[in-house]
């Protein structure tokens, strides 16, 4: 995969090389270990002219510094590939803080400290150029020559991270569990192992713990009949379209109550002690009031809830009868703080514990290390660019996340989310790509995909009027919004805000709910019951609300208008077509009777009161759930269906715990559950050896 950088085309494997974006650009020797290069006080004569250099920061940074006989006068900082909203919003500040330095020491910015460190090192290298000094490229990097493992192909290793050729490590190190990646998974293998006395190192590619959503549910077994929970799994398996392994399915209903408490006791969000058998932290009426630790992180709403007699959607249906399965779901932030922010106060708070735990930010595993058939530990690359191999006694447990950011993988076993936007950045398939060369099996086609959109407006799935960007009516609204992507696929993109950097031109997944001011009015049933009124949604208006609370203030797209001609405008539809689908939309409300789409006539509710409201909806990938073959410890699994001795596969790295079309939506939080529960099985099963 290439990514246009200053005006030059280079790949992942010319940057390892240290190409450099530039006629003179090459990489500091600090960039890649292994040379020493002494730069010369940076007071001197410079040889005027244009010079660039790339780091690694969470990708590639590039600066080009421009230089008279005397000074700096002129940087450019190339943050594209840095995390949006993160790093990659800092290349003016950025440029500013160098030029103004006239060198390379510049002061951290808080909360982009990698790219800010990459691009300090690029800036000493550009100054080097300058004062004439000769940079040299260490000759310890990953060989270009390698075979293809099975079931990759080039442009599936090359999308990633992962090094595949020959590599010598300039350091080794020894431990007894390897976990790779800190998120959902890898913070809690890595707390369980280490609390079970393994010595553990946790490497991340990131400089920080990183995950999405809110909400993770587990199965609160004392609240259910044995029989419900087998139901559960049945329920399950047949959403995934009889895909999943039950196994997998069984073991989470068994485990995760103990990895959700453990993970909440870890946040400081409530005490061991409190919770026992868990009957004090899962009910919706207290449960904002027991999980809160004080430090601004607390649930702040619960979707808890006892599956028993008829469960139903807009699609499915599953009969429980008498028995009970009862989950529990803590919405844990708020928001625009996440899991992530959970999961970095729980790796906090575990490795002020455990002395056997250290962590290594900024330090992506490259490679899987063997000895015959037996994985053996991981080499990874730190920020200055020095191979370390971790050596792991015990296992290797890799918790990267999905390949949504990996074009090519995408291509070949998603190819459903091609054209949508992304939710999450650099999850560029680095443990598929390790694992499979380690002889485990990638899960068959299709791949199971998560897109909705909770952000962008209060509501998000009741049947309002729908419209696309054209301005036309295109679908029965009484469609669930799990299944809005496959529907928006035939759909025209559009080009607004928060579009991913793959598609710079547009993107699909965009829509318009369009309703008036009597919705608060509607008969209310089961799919229609949660209508916000009015002073609700302010803060979901842009500008409505100084410093809203609980949002991503950059995803609000919300609107109320006089006039419907003012709403067009506010969306970007054409006020013609808009004004024309209303107006045939009354006429079928009017007649109670859906001959365009065949929605529910109890559902058909004519927008005629204003104000009226529009949401700009956006429908982007939140996941991508499935991975390689792996039993209910979450070892992989080889074409024969045999464990790969020393490797483990969590997370959504992991399956088959999936394997429908579409993710099931009938729990709220199973995904970030099965990844707290499938992280603990492997982190214990580990340690145990």
């Amino acid at each position: 995969m290439k990514k246009e950088i200053s005006g030059k085309e280079i790949s992942r494997r010319d940057f390892v090389k240290g190409t450099a974006a530039g006629a003179l650009g090459m990489a500091a020797a600090s960039i890649f270990g292994g040379t020493a290069i002494a730069l010369a006080e940076e007071s001197g004569t410079y040889k005027p002219g244009t010079y660039s250099a790339t780091a690694q920061g969470i990708g590639t940074v590039t600066v080009t510094m421009t230089f008279d006989a005397e000074s700096i006068t002129d940087v450019q900082v190339d943050v594209s590939e840095e995390t949006p909203n993160i790093g990659g919003i800092y290349g003016e500040d950025l440029a500013k803080m160098i030029l103004e330095a006239q060198g390379s020491e510049i002061d951290t910015i808080s909360g982009a400290t990698t790219t800010t460190s990459a691009a300090s090192k690029a800036a000493a290298a550009c100054i080097a150029q300058a004062k004439g000094e000769t940079v040299e490229i260490s000759a310890n990097q990953a060989s270009e020559d390698y075979e293809v493992p099975a079931e990759l192909t080039k442009e599936e290793v090359e999308g990633s991270a992962c090094e595949l050729g020959a590599i010598t490590p300039d350091e080794v190190k020894e431990f007894d569990v390897v976990v790779v990646g800190a998120g959902a998974a890898g913070v809690p293998a890595a707390g369980f192992a280490a609390e079970a006395g393994a010595k553990v190192a946790l490497l991340q590619k990131e400089a920080s713990v990183v995950s999405q959503g809110n909400c993770g549910s587990a199965i609160i077994k004392s609240r259910s009949t044995e029989a419900g929970v087998m139901k559960w799994v049945h329920h399950t398996n047949g959403l995934d379209d009889w895909r999943a392994d039950p196994k997998l399915l069984k073991a989470y209903a068994d485990h995760s109550e103990e990895a959700l408490m453990w993970y909440l006791n870890r946040a400081g969000l409530t005490k061991e002690t409190e919770y026992g058998d868990g009957s004090k932290v899962d009910s919706n009426e207290n449960c904002s009031e027991l999980l809160n630790n004080g430090k601004g992180l607390f649930a702040y709403m619960s979707t808890s809830q006892d599956l028993t007699g008829v469960w139903s959607d807009r699609m499915d249906s599953y009969y429980y009868g008498d028995d009970h399965c009862y989950f529990m779901a803590p919405w844990i932030g708020p928001k625009p703080q996440n899991v992530g922010n959970v999961l970095q106060e729980v790796l906090n708070n575990v490795s002020a514990k455990c002395s056997n735990l250290e962590v290594f930010y900024s330090t992506p595993a490259v490679q899987l290390v063997k000895d015959g058939d037996k994985v053996t530990g991981v080499i990874a690359k730190d920020s200055d660019g020095k191979y370390i191999q971790f050596n792991a006694a015990k296992g290797v447990i890799l918790a990267t996340g999905d390949y949504m950011n990996n074009d090519a993988m995408v291509a070949r076993w998603c190819p459903d989310v091609a054209d949508f936007d992304k939710k999450q950045y650099h999850k560029t398939g680095d443990g598929h790509v390790m694992a499979l060369s380690a002889g485990a099996k990638m899960e068959p086609l299709g791949h199971t995909k998560m897109m909705h959109d909770f952000d962008s407006g209060q509501m998000y799935e009741e049947p309002f009027l729908y419209l696309n960007m054209d301005g036309e009516r295109f679908t029965n609204e009484y469609t669930g919004f799990v299944y809005m992507g496959n529907v928006l696929k035939f759909q025209r993109g559009y080009n607004g805000a928060n579009v991913d950097a793959n598609h710079p031109d547009g993107s699909k997944g965009w829509y318009c709910t369009i309703y008036d001011s009597d919705y608060v009015n509607w008969p209310q049933d089961e799919f229609v019951s949660r209508m916000v009124p009015p002073e609700g949604m302010q803060k979901y208006i842009p500008g409505a609300v100084e410093k809203p609370e609980g949002v991503f203030e950059n995803l609000i797209d919300s609107y109320c208008c006089d006039t419907l001609e003012e709403l067009a405008e506010k969306l970007d539809i054409p006020a013609d077509a808009l004004k024309a689908s209303v107006d045939r939309y009354n006429e079928l409300c009017e007649a109670k009777d859906d001959v365009d789409f065949g929605k529910p006539a109890k559902y058909m509710h004519p927008i005629k009161t204003a104000p009226f409201w529009g949401v700009r909806k956006h429908i982007r990938v939140s996941s991508i759930d499935s991975g390689v073959m792996t039993n209910e410890n979450g070892q992989a699994l080889n074409k024969d269906g045999e464990v790969i001795d020393g490797l483990y596969c969590v997370g959504n790295l992991g399956g088959p715990f999936y394997g429908g079309n579409d993710y099931p939506f009938h729990q709220t939080g199973l995904s970030l559950g099965r990844c707290y529960t499938f992280g603990m099985l492997a982190g214990k099963h580990a340690a145990a050896k």
